[in-house]
C-alpha cells in the first residue's frame, strides 16, 4: 500500500505544478495587458490635458445641422393627454417617430414639458442635440451640433456627458 501511495503522490504533485504554472502565466498575461491599457489611458489624458490648456490656440468650427418638420396629426393629438409641466420622458410613439426622423436616441430621456412646448436635450461628448416640439402647431425643430474630435476627447477627459461607465473608468 505504501508503494501505491508513493506512485500516486508524484502524479498529484505534477498536476499541482502544472495548475500553478498555468495560473502564473495567466496572471502575467493579464498584468501586461492591464498595464498597456493603463499606459494608453495615461497618454490620452496627457494629450487631452495639453489640448485643454491650449484651447484658444486650437481653431474649431462647429458643424450645426437644423431641421424643421411637422409632427403627424395622430401624434400631436396624443399630446393633449400628456403632462403640462415638469420633466417627463417623451411618449413612446413620439420618441420612436423622432428617433426614425432625426436618427437620435430619445427614448427614456427626460424632456422639459410646458403648456407651449416640449424641449428634449441630448448632450454627448463633442457635441449636443435638442428637439423642440410646439404643442399647438406641431412644429418640431431638431438641432445637432458637432464640435469636432478635439472637443470629443476633451469632453471625455473631463467626463462630461460620457455616461457612468466612463466615469468609473476615469
Amino acid at each position: 500500500m505504501s508503494s501505491e501511495a508513493a506512485s500516486v503522490r508524484p502524479a498529484a504533485n505534477r498536476n499541482g505544478v502544472f495548475a500553478r504554472a498555468f495560473w502564473v502565466r495567466q496572471l502575467l498575461s493579464w498584468h501586461w495587458i492591464s498595464a498597456a491599457i493603463a499606459l494608453i489611458g495615461m497618454l490620452a489624458f496627457a494629450i487631452t490635458g495639453i489640448t485643454l490648456n491650449h484651447a484658444a490656440d486650437i481653431a474649431a468650427e462647429p458643424i450645426v445641422r437644423e431641421r424643421t418638420i411637422e409632427l403627424p396629426q395622430t401624434l400631436l393629438s396624443s399630446l393633449a393627454d400628456a403632462p403640462n409641466e415638469g420633466r417627463h420622458p417623451l411618449p413612446a410613439a413620439i420618441a420612436s417617430w423622432a428617433d426614425d426622423e432625426f436618427g437620435t436616441q430619445s427614448a427614456g430621456r427626460e424632456a422639459e414639458w410646458s403648456t407651449e412646448e416640449i424641449y428634449l436635450v441630448m448632450a454627448r461628448p463633442g457635441g449636443d442635440a435638442w428637439i423642440s416640439i410646439d404643442r399647438a402647431s406641431g412644429e418640431v425643430v431638431h438641432q445637432d451640433t458637432w464640435r469636432g474630435w478635439v472637443a470629443y476627447f476633451n469632453d471625455l477627459h473631463k467626463g462630461r456627458n460620457a455616461g457612468p461607465a466612463w466615469s468609473w473608468f476615469i
